[in-house]
């Protein structure tokens, strides 16, 4: 369970740091603009606890949290793999 825990906090906080660095670069793009609530879930979510500050607190906490809900579905995904697997067939 301890590997499968990190394993997906590893991939959530690779996909989430990707997705937080990809959100910012489509300023003109009005699709990537529609997306910044999925690809940066973790920027409203700090500015709800820190408040509306800026600086680099702001920045890493909501990278912090953009990769923990990022982890979840990794997790999900090799809880329901592992499941699978267990599962005796007749």
């Amino acid at each position: 369970m301890a590997k499968k825990l990190t394993k997906s906090l590893i991939y959530g906080f690779i996909l989430g740091c990707i997705l937080f660095a990809i959100a910012p670069l489509g300023l003109g793009i009005y699709f990537i603009e529609q997306l910044k609530p999925v690809l940066v879930p973790g920027l409203p979510l700090a500015q709800l606890i820190l408040g509306h500050t800026s600086g680099s607190k702001a920045i890493l906490l909501a990278l912090a949290v953009n990769g923990i809900i990022y982890s979840i579905p990794f997790l999900a995904y090799s809880l329901t793999r592992s499941a699978e697997r267990n599962i005796k067939k007749p």
